[in-house]
């Protein structure tokens, strides 16, 4: 079967909410598992907070693995349901998430700049470090995502 123009424009439509309901639910998911190891609100309050709130060790893995984890689904679910052309998907994907992440970045230096945030030292930790984690996390959704279509198609 041959693929058609409105069955692509189907599954691009498709695969662009399904990427976003994936990192919802993901961000969901492991929020709810952090509640249920550090408690609600420990967790609730941390991610309320512009600083690691007090939590430097704990706080960081959590910071860790939620964006990892996010980021790899939206890539991932994203390249996973386009029609073809999943290697550049891939890298376009990656791409685009990875500048969404920096730009956040420069959007929290600038308004820190101009003084409308007052951010310390553990707040610019936990931005780069969300910043760092969601560059990983869509790289490795996209090479994660790449590898299962190519072998997929192989077979």
């Amino acid at each position: 079967m041959q693929n058609k123009l409105p069955i692509n424009i189907v599954r691009w439509a498709i695969a662009i909410p399904a990427s976003l309901a994936a990192w919802f639910g993901a961000n969901y998911s492991i929020g709810v598992a952090f509640g249920f190891l550090h408690g609600f609100d420990a967790v609730e309050e941390f991610w309320d907070s512009s600083d690691m709130n007090g939590m430097p060790y704990s706080g960081t893995y959590i910071i860790l693995v939620t964006r990892i984890v996010a980021a790899a689904a939206l890539v991932g679910t994203s390249v996973y349901l386009v029609p073809r052309h999943h290697k550049r998907v891939a890298v376009i994907m990656a791409t685009l998430v990875s500048a969404a992440a920096a730009a956040f970045l420069c959007v929290v230096w600038y308004q820190s700049g101009n003084g409308a945030l007052n951010i310390g030292p553990d707040g610019w930790y936990r931005h780069i470090l969300d910043m760092l984690s969601i560059i990983v996390g869509s790289v490795f959704g996209a090479w994660m995502a790449y590898e299962s279509q190519r072998r997929r198609t192989r077979t």
